[in-house]
Parts: structure tokens; C-alpha cells; sequence
């Protein structure tokens, strides 16, 4: 029986739980709550590191073979259960983890014919609806072309819960207005529509439209801090990491 995909809670609103906090379900002797926990690490990491190989030189049917590859090296390895988070960011962890894959021409080779277990979700089916929220540009290596998609994918899980909260507060125009004039310039390099632009379409004047920007950027820092604290050490690492997002997201 196929299991459900579907993203654990936490004790703090609706929030995917941590990525450190999935190892405890990796770790354990219940085979469904593995399964579960592992699919949902994948979930957050393929394209990383799907694109961390196309950039490395892989044409694309390569890069998707050995990013089956490496996943199922860590499942059938326990790679996952052997993270350690004294040692510092999960997602370093994972770069670090498939810098040494990379580097092993034989495993590299051999990843071709390979394919996470069974019970896991599709790898292939995720892949071949790959959608790129960002065109990375020729000077960026693949060490940040991995970070800029890492950023962009926890963006646009927050952006996600922001829209849901958004449709139950009745506030969905505050919603296009932050997608408009913050979100699509910052992922997809998009204009930033004008306070004239914004009114227009909603039928407000340009200070209502102000006005619901100013509080859409405050819904939405409070919700990626949600986020973030789900794997901050600290508030100061809270800021750090919120910092670095959009550090990372700005790079060209």
C-alpha cells in the first residue's frame, strides 16, 4: 500500500517539521514513519541537488540519473540517519554528502542503474515535472546554484502557507500584491509592478495598496521565522539564516 505524501506537523501551527527533526523518524524502527520522513527530506532536496549536477557539467538525463543515484546511495547506506547537527546546517550536510558522491567516478557511473526502495515517492515523476524557479546565471557555481534553489524552495513553501492564510482571512489581495511587488522579482526576475499598477488591477487607491503591501511583509516575515526557528539553534540564528535567504536569493 502506497503511503500517503504528505508533509509532518509540528507543535508550532501547520509548519512541515524540521529537517533535524526528521532523523528522529529516519532513525527509528517504524518502517512507515522512515518512509515517510525520507520522502519528505527528498522532497525538500532534489532539486538542489538535481541542479547542483546539471551545473557540474551533467547533461539532463545524467544529472536526473545520478540524483537517483544519490538518494538511493543514502537510503541504502543510512546516510540520512548518520547527520549530525552539532556539526552545523542541514543543507551543508547534504552538499557536503554529494560533493563526495560526485568525486566517485565508479558510484557516479554506477548511479545510472539505480533507484531509491520501494515505498518511496517517484523520483522520475517529480523530475520529469521539474519546474526551475530561477534561471541561474553562467558565473554561478554549483555550490551556489544548490543554495540559491535551497532558498528559493523554503520562499516558496512559506509563500505557500501565506497564501492558505491569506484565503482564510479573506486577504488575498494583500497576497498578489506581495507576489507582484516582492516575490516574482525576487524568483523569477520579474518587474516590480508599480503602487499605480497594483491599484489599478485591485481597483484601491495606491496608498490602500501601500498599505496592504507594508502588512503582507510583516505576515510573511513572521511566517518564514515560523519556518526557520523549526531548525534554528537561536533567535540570532533565526535572523542569520533569514539574512542569508535573501543574500542567497540576491545573488547573480
Amino acid at each position: 500500500m502506497g503511503l500517503v505524501m504528505t508533509e509532518s506537523k509540528s507543535g508550532k501551527g501547520s509548519f512541515p517539521t524540521t529537517d533535524w527533526g526528521l532523523l528522529g523518524d529516519v532513525r527509528g524502527s517504524n518502517t512507515e514513519a522512515k518512509h515517510a520522513a525520507l520522502d519528505i527530506l527528498i522532497r525538500r532536496y532534489w532539486k538542489p541537488v538535481y541542479l547542483f549536477l546539471r551545473h557540474s557539467g551533467r547533461e539532463e538525463e545524467a544529472a536526473k540519473d545520478s540524483t537517483q543515484g544519490f538518494f538511493a546511495n543514502w537510503i541504502e547506506n543510512d546516510s540520512f540517519a548518520k547527520a549530525d547537527k552539532d556539526r552545523g546546517r542541514f543543507r551543508s550536510f547534504v552538499l557536503a554528502s554529494l560533493k563526495r558522491f560526485v568525486a566517485n567516478e565508479h558510484r557516479a557511473a554506477y548511479a545510472q542503474k539505480r533507484r531509491p526502495s520501494a515505498g518511496l515517492l517517484s523520483l522520475d515523476e517529480l523530475m520529469d515535472n521539474v519546474d526551475v524557479p530561477f534561471d541561474p546565471a553562467d558565473n554561478m557555481t554549483p555550490e551556489m546554484i544548490f543554495d540559491k534553489s535551497w532558498a528559493s524552495e523554503v520562499i516558496q513553501r512559506v509563500l505557500r502557507h501565506y497564501e492558505q492564510e491569506c484565503k482564510t482571512t479573506d486577504k488575498l489581495v494583500h497576497y498578489d500584491i506581495f507576489s507582484r511587488r516582492i516575490i516574482k522579482p525576487i524568483l523569477e526576475g520579474a518587474d516590480e509592478s508599480s503602487y499605480a499598477d497594483l491599484a489599478r488591477v485591485h481597483r484601491i487607491t495606491e496608498k490602500q495598496a501601500a498599505n496592504h503591501l507594508l502588512t503582507a511583509k510583516r505576515a510573511f516575515q513572521r511566517l518564514l521565522k515560523e519556518e526557520i526557528r523549526l531548525y534554528a539553534e537561536s533567535e540570532a540564528e533565526v535572523s542569520e539564516e533569514t539574512r542569508a535567504i535573501f543574500r542567497i536569493l540576491g545573488q547573480k
